[in-house]
Protein backbone atom coordinates (compact mmCIF):
# COMPACT_ATOMS: atom_id res chain seq x y z
CA UNK A 1 0.00 0.00 0.00
CA UNK A 2 1.58 3.51 -0.62
CA UNK A 3 1.65 5.32 2.29
CA UNK A 4 2.92 9.14 2.71
CA UNK A 5 3.88 8.71 6.24
CA UNK A 6 6.69 11.62 6.88
CA UNK A 7 5.50 13.78 3.93
CA UNK A 8 3.99 16.83 3.92
CA UNK A 9 1.42 18.29 0.73
CA UNK A 10 0.22 21.41 -0.55
CA UNK A 11 -3.46 21.33 -1.51
CA UNK A 12 -4.79 23.86 -3.13
CA UNK A 13 -8.69 24.18 -3.72
CA UNK A 14 -8.97 22.30 -0.97
CA UNK A 15 -12.34 23.65 0.89
CA UNK A 16 -14.37 21.27 -1.72
CA UNK A 17 -14.95 19.00 -4.14
CA UNK A 18 -11.56 17.18 -5.78
CA UNK A 19 -9.33 19.41 -3.49
CA UNK A 20 -11.13 18.18 -0.46
CA UNK A 21 -11.44 14.47 -1.72
CA UNK A 22 -7.75 14.70 -1.97
CA UNK A 23 -7.28 15.73 0.79
CA UNK A 24 -9.16 12.97 3.13
CA UNK A 25 -7.38 10.34 0.80
CA UNK A 26 -4.07 11.55 1.48
CA UNK A 27 -4.80 12.04 5.37
CA UNK A 28 -5.63 8.55 5.64
CA UNK A 29 -2.39 7.43 4.00
CA UNK A 30 -0.52 8.93 6.47
CA UNK A 31 0.64 12.45 4.94
CA UNK A 32 0.81 16.16 6.74
CA UNK A 33 -1.29 18.37 5.17
CA UNK A 34 -1.03 21.99 3.74
CA UNK A 35 -4.70 23.16 2.92
CA UNK A 36 -5.37 26.27 0.78
CA UNK A 37 -8.40 27.86 -0.13
CA UNK A 38 -9.68 31.49 -0.40
CA UNK A 39 -12.74 29.80 2.02
CA UNK A 40 -12.79 28.40 4.69
CA UNK A 41 -11.42 24.88 5.29
CA UNK A 42 -12.63 24.18 8.56
CA UNK A 43 -15.04 21.88 8.00
CA UNK A 44 -12.14 19.65 5.89
CA UNK A 45 -10.11 20.22 8.83
CA UNK A 46 -12.20 18.87 11.15
CA UNK A 47 -12.46 15.78 9.03
CA UNK A 48 -8.53 15.44 8.41
CA UNK A 49 -8.30 15.84 12.58
CA UNK A 50 -11.06 13.44 12.97
CA UNK A 51 -8.90 10.59 10.81
CA UNK A 52 -5.77 11.34 13.32
CA UNK A 53 -4.29 13.32 10.38
CA UNK A 54 -1.94 16.36 10.82
CA UNK A 55 -3.11 19.24 9.10
CA UNK A 56 -2.74 22.85 8.71
CA UNK A 57 -5.05 25.58 6.94
CA UNK A 58 -4.15 29.10 4.95
CA UNK A 59 -6.85 31.51 3.74
CA UNK A 60 -5.33 32.92 0.21
CA UNK A 61 -6.54 33.21 -3.23
CA UNK A 62 -3.88 31.97 -5.13
CA UNK A 63 -4.40 34.40 -8.21
CA UNK A 64 -3.27 36.99 -5.94
CA UNK A 65 0.63 37.44 -5.58
CA UNK A 66 0.69 39.23 -2.77
CA UNK A 67 -1.23 36.94 -0.69
CA UNK A 68 0.52 33.82 -2.19
CA UNK A 69 3.92 35.48 -1.27
CA UNK A 70 3.01 35.79 2.32
CA UNK A 71 1.48 32.20 2.65
CA UNK A 72 4.15 30.75 0.67
CA UNK A 73 6.80 32.68 3.36
CA UNK A 74 4.80 31.32 6.62
CA UNK A 75 4.64 27.88 5.25
CA UNK A 76 8.14 27.23 4.57
CA UNK A 77 9.00 29.00 8.26
CA UNK A 78 6.82 26.59 9.51
CA UNK A 79 7.79 23.30 7.56
CA UNK A 80 11.05 21.88 7.01
CA UNK A 81 10.19 19.75 3.62
CA UNK A 82 7.18 20.41 1.36
CA UNK A 83 7.45 17.03 -0.94
CA UNK A 84 4.30 17.65 -2.85
CA UNK A 85 2.33 20.01 -4.60
CA UNK A 86 -1.86 18.92 -5.47
CA UNK A 87 -3.00 22.60 -7.58
CA UNK A 88 -6.47 21.46 -8.00
CA UNK A 89 -7.42 25.30 -7.06
CA UNK A 90 -9.53 26.13 -9.86
CA UNK A 91 -12.97 28.09 -10.96
CA UNK A 92 -15.58 28.14 -13.78
CA UNK A 93 -16.78 30.98 -15.99
CA UNK A 94 -17.82 29.44 -19.33
CA UNK A 95 -19.21 32.08 -21.53
CA UNK A 96 -19.67 32.60 -25.74
CA UNK A 97 -16.41 34.14 -26.93
CA UNK A 98 -17.99 37.70 -28.28
CA UNK A 99 -19.59 37.93 -24.82
CA UNK A 100 -16.41 36.85 -22.59
CA UNK A 101 -16.11 39.94 -20.11
CA UNK A 102 -12.18 40.44 -20.00
CA UNK A 103 -12.80 40.32 -16.32
CA UNK A 104 -13.52 37.10 -16.58
CA UNK A 105 -11.07 35.45 -18.95
CA UNK A 106 -8.19 37.38 -17.14
CA UNK A 107 -9.70 35.43 -13.37
CA UNK A 108 -10.02 32.60 -15.33
CA UNK A 109 -6.42 32.51 -16.26
CA UNK A 110 -5.44 34.07 -13.00
CA UNK A 111 -6.78 31.22 -10.74
CA UNK A 112 -6.12 28.17 -12.53
CA UNK A 113 -2.81 29.17 -14.43
CA UNK A 114 -1.19 32.08 -12.84
CA UNK A 115 -2.04 30.73 -9.14
CA UNK A 116 -0.60 27.42 -10.15
CA UNK A 117 2.65 28.99 -11.57
CA UNK A 118 3.24 31.00 -7.86
CA UNK A 119 2.40 27.96 -5.87
CA UNK A 120 5.09 25.99 -7.87
CA UNK A 121 7.59 28.90 -8.04
CA UNK A 122 7.16 29.25 -4.65
CA UNK A 123 8.53 26.41 -3.49
CA UNK A 124 10.84 24.99 -6.11
CA UNK A 125 13.49 26.04 -4.40
CA UNK A 126 13.04 23.71 -1.44
CA UNK A 127 12.42 20.74 -3.82
CA UNK A 128 15.38 21.49 -5.38
CA UNK A 129 17.15 21.63 -2.62
CA UNK A 130 16.05 18.55 -0.39
CA UNK A 131 16.17 16.88 -4.01
CA UNK A 132 12.54 15.18 -4.28
CA UNK A 133 9.42 17.11 -5.27
CA UNK A 134 5.93 15.72 -6.29
CA UNK A 135 3.67 18.33 -8.58
CA UNK A 136 0.31 16.94 -9.58
CA UNK A 137 -1.47 20.45 -11.82
CA UNK A 138 -5.13 19.93 -12.06
CA UNK A 139 -6.45 20.52 -15.71
CA UNK A 140 -9.55 19.49 -17.63
CA UNK A 141 -11.11 17.60 -20.52
CA UNK A 142 -12.29 20.94 -22.20
CA UNK A 143 -8.50 22.13 -22.83
CA UNK A 144 -7.74 18.46 -24.29
CA UNK A 145 -10.40 18.58 -26.77
CA UNK A 146 -12.12 22.05 -26.55
CA UNK A 147 -15.64 22.65 -25.86
CA UNK A 148 -18.28 25.60 -26.48
CA UNK A 149 -18.15 28.49 -24.86
CA UNK A 150 -15.11 27.14 -22.87
CA UNK A 151 -12.20 29.59 -24.68
CA UNK A 152 -10.87 30.64 -20.93
CA UNK A 153 -11.21 27.83 -18.83
CA UNK A 154 -9.66 25.76 -21.80
CA UNK A 155 -6.63 28.29 -22.49
CA UNK A 156 -6.01 28.39 -18.54
CA UNK A 157 -6.22 24.71 -18.45
CA UNK A 158 -4.37 23.79 -21.58
CA UNK A 159 -1.19 26.28 -20.45
CA UNK A 160 -0.71 23.84 -17.00
CA UNK A 161 -0.33 21.04 -19.89
CA UNK A 162 2.35 23.05 -21.05
CA UNK A 163 4.01 24.73 -17.50
CA UNK A 164 3.76 20.88 -16.61
CA UNK A 165 6.05 19.77 -19.78
CA UNK A 166 8.84 22.22 -18.90
CA UNK A 167 8.62 22.11 -15.02
CA UNK A 168 9.14 18.25 -15.23
CA UNK A 169 12.50 18.80 -17.53
CA UNK A 170 13.70 21.11 -15.25
CA UNK A 171 12.80 19.24 -12.19
CA UNK A 172 14.02 15.71 -13.61
CA UNK A 173 17.63 16.08 -12.48
CA UNK A 174 16.52 17.14 -8.83
CA UNK A 175 14.19 14.25 -8.21
CA UNK A 176 10.95 16.45 -8.76
CA UNK A 177 8.59 15.13 -10.94
CA UNK A 178 5.36 17.07 -12.40
CA UNK A 179 2.41 15.80 -14.19
CA UNK A 180 -1.00 17.10 -15.09
CA UNK A 181 -4.32 15.11 -14.01
CA UNK A 182 -7.24 15.72 -16.07
CA UNK A 183 -10.58 14.33 -13.65
CA UNK A 184 -13.96 14.45 -14.25
CA UNK A 185 -15.99 13.78 -11.08
CA UNK A 186 -19.71 14.98 -9.51
CA UNK A 187 -18.62 18.35 -7.56
CA UNK A 188 -20.55 21.14 -7.05
CA UNK A 189 -18.61 22.92 -10.24
CA UNK A 190 -20.07 19.91 -12.03
CA UNK A 191 -23.01 19.04 -11.30
CA UNK A 192 -24.89 21.24 -13.56
CA UNK A 193 -23.10 19.87 -16.33
CA UNK A 194 -23.06 15.95 -15.80
CA UNK A 195 -27.04 14.51 -17.25
CA UNK A 196 -28.89 12.89 -14.00
CA UNK A 197 -28.45 9.50 -15.40
CA UNK A 198 -24.14 9.09 -15.65
CA UNK A 199 -23.45 11.63 -13.07
CA UNK A 200 -23.09 8.76 -10.67
CA UNK A 201 -20.69 7.26 -12.90
CA UNK A 202 -18.40 10.20 -11.89
CA UNK A 203 -17.44 9.27 -8.18
CA UNK A 204 -13.85 10.76 -6.88
CA UNK A 205 -12.52 7.00 -6.94
CA UNK A 206 -10.58 7.07 -10.05
CA UNK A 207 -9.55 11.24 -9.82
CA UNK A 208 -8.29 10.52 -6.15
CA UNK A 209 -6.44 7.15 -7.25
CA UNK A 210 -4.43 8.72 -9.82
CA UNK A 211 -3.79 11.83 -7.78
CA UNK A 212 -2.40 9.69 -5.33
CA UNK A 213 -0.08 7.76 -7.92
CA UNK A 214 0.88 10.98 -9.14
CA UNK A 215 1.89 12.39 -5.85
CA UNK A 216 3.90 9.03 -4.48
CA UNK A 217 7.89 7.97 -5.14
CA UNK A 218 6.57 5.50 -7.76
CA UNK A 219 4.91 8.58 -9.89
CA UNK A 220 6.47 8.99 -13.24
CA UNK A 221 7.12 12.58 -14.24
CA UNK A 222 6.08 14.99 -17.83
CA UNK A 223 2.73 12.42 -18.32
CA UNK A 224 -0.57 14.06 -18.20
CA UNK A 225 -3.44 11.30 -17.02
CA UNK A 226 -7.15 11.49 -17.46
CA UNK A 227 -8.74 9.73 -14.79
CA UNK A 228 -12.83 9.75 -14.57
CA UNK A 229 -15.29 6.97 -13.89
CA UNK A 230 -13.37 4.49 -13.56
CA UNK A 231 -10.94 5.04 -16.99
CA UNK A 232 -6.97 5.89 -16.50
CA UNK A 233 -5.49 6.95 -19.72
CA UNK A 234 -2.67 9.17 -20.70
CA UNK A 235 -2.48 11.84 -23.23
CA UNK A 236 0.33 12.86 -25.50
CA UNK A 237 0.81 15.32 -28.18
CA UNK A 238 1.59 13.56 -31.19
CA UNK A 239 2.14 14.40 -35.22
CA UNK A 240 0.85 12.49 -38.75
CA UNK A 241 4.12 11.70 -41.01
CA UNK A 242 5.45 14.89 -42.50
CA UNK A 243 4.87 15.46 -46.12
CA UNK A 244 8.35 16.94 -47.00
CA UNK A 245 8.03 19.50 -49.35
CA UNK A 246 11.22 21.01 -51.51
CA UNK A 247 12.07 24.86 -50.49
CA UNK A 248 10.78 25.66 -54.09
CA UNK A 249 7.77 23.51 -54.18
CA UNK A 250 6.58 24.61 -50.84
CA UNK A 251 3.55 26.56 -51.30
CA UNK A 252 -0.15 27.16 -50.10
CA UNK A 253 -1.79 25.74 -53.06
CA UNK A 254 0.74 22.57 -52.56
CA UNK A 255 0.27 22.38 -48.81
CA UNK A 256 -3.88 22.21 -49.45
CA UNK A 257 -3.30 19.43 -52.59
CA UNK A 258 -1.35 17.11 -50.13
CA UNK A 259 -3.96 18.01 -47.09
CA UNK A 260 -5.83 14.44 -47.38
CA UNK A 261 -2.51 12.57 -46.69
CA UNK A 262 -1.50 14.76 -43.60
CA UNK A 263 -4.97 13.68 -42.42
CA UNK A 264 -3.93 10.48 -42.20
CA UNK A 265 -3.40 9.13 -38.62
CA UNK A 266 -1.74 5.47 -39.50
CA UNK A 267 2.12 6.31 -38.52
CA UNK A 268 1.89 8.68 -35.66
CA UNK A 269 5.26 10.11 -34.24
CA UNK A 270 5.27 11.81 -30.35
CA UNK A 271 8.09 14.20 -29.72
CA UNK A 272 9.64 14.44 -26.15
CA UNK A 273 10.05 18.05 -26.48
CA UNK A 274 9.95 21.07 -27.98
CA UNK A 275 13.44 20.46 -28.52
CA UNK A 276 13.34 16.95 -30.05
CA UNK A 277 10.48 18.06 -32.08
CA UNK A 278 12.83 20.94 -33.79
CA UNK A 279 15.54 18.05 -34.16
CA UNK A 280 13.08 16.12 -35.96
CA UNK A 281 12.00 18.94 -38.80
CA UNK A 282 15.83 19.54 -38.85
CA UNK A 283 16.76 15.80 -39.46
CA UNK A 284 13.56 16.02 -42.14
CA UNK A 285 15.46 18.92 -44.18
CA UNK A 286 18.87 18.16 -43.40
CA UNK A 287 19.24 15.63 -46.82
CA UNK A 288 18.20 18.62 -49.39
CA UNK A 289 20.33 21.15 -47.46
CA UNK A 290 23.32 19.14 -47.35
CA UNK A 291 23.78 18.74 -43.66
CA UNK A 292 24.34 15.56 -42.08
CA UNK A 293 22.80 14.98 -38.61
CA UNK A 294 22.53 12.13 -36.16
Amino acid sequence: MMRFNNRTIVITGAASGLGRAFAIALAQRGAELILIDSHSTQNIKAAVEALGGRVSCWLCDVANEAQVEQTTREILKSYAHVDGLLLSAGIHLPNELEKMPTQDWRRQIDVDLDGAFLLSRAFWPLMKQQNYGRVVLLTGASALFGDQFECAFATAKMGLLGLASCMSQEGAEYNIHVNTLCAQALTPMTSQHLASEVAPMFSMETPVAAATYLLSDEAPTGQHLLAAAGSVSRAFMTQSKPHYFQAADCTAEAISKAWPKLLETSAMIASKSGEDQIVRWAKSASKEHGVLLK
